[in-house]
């Protein structure tokens, strides 16, 4: 189905949105900021956003849409030698290529003490679950508390160490910038499957 430009405005204010939304935070930045940054006008958000509240939703589930879609895509399978590698990695990746959205995250976490009530119940429960069954295959004996606290903790480390500039994270751990990746994913790895 072809886009309309509906469609296709409502894409590029969410693009727009997001960079604002992630160096101001919400209350710093204003419908009239995006607005104009998008180069509409605060009636064409209305339509699209209802308000800046709705507006903040959509950029928010907007990661949690392409998360979902992601870890959909690639399941761990009988014949991978190393899943749990892939997965990690790949999670490494997705959040190098969305660090603009946890930046975004992070910020109304510190700002709120919480994450917001809709991306708990729309995207972070069945995100987790699906996590913890995958985590489940490396330790089948763990109570579910435990492996979830295990996700958890993997899911914070990687977001945090993914913020961090490349050349940064090398200076401060010693690691050479072209092994960076690999000894991130390795590390993260022998977290998951130590008892």
């Amino acid at each position: 189905m072809a886009r309309t430009d509906g469609d296709e405005t409502r894409a590029h204010v969410l693009d727009v949105a997001l960079p604002l939304f992630a160096d101001r935070g919400f209350s710093g930045t204003s419908v009239r900021d995006v607005a104009r940054a998008a180069g509409v006008n605060v009636a064409t958000l209305a339509y699209h956003f209802r308000d800046k509240q709705g507006l903040y939703e959509e950029v928010v589930q907007r990661l949690h849409h392409d998360l979902a879609a992601d870890l959909a895509s690639t399941p761990m399978t009988a014949d991978d030698p190393d899943p749990l590698l892939r997965w990690l990695r790949h999670g490494w990746r997705f959040c190098l290529d969305h660090r603009q959205h946890l930046r975004l995250l992070l910020r109304h976490l510190l700002d709120t003490g919480a994450q917001a009530d809709v991306v708990v119940e729309r995207w972070s429960e069945p995100l987790l679950a699906l996590a913890d069954l995958r985590v489940a295959a490396i330790h089948p004996t763990w109570p579910t508390a435990q492996r979830r606290m295990l996700v958890l903790s993997l899911m914070h480390l990687t977001v945090r160490l993914s913020l961090e500039q490349p050349s940064q994270l090398a200076r401060m751990s010693t690691i050479p910038a072209a092994e960076l990746e690999d000894e991130i994913v390795a590390w993260l790895a022998r977290i998951a499957r130590s008892p």
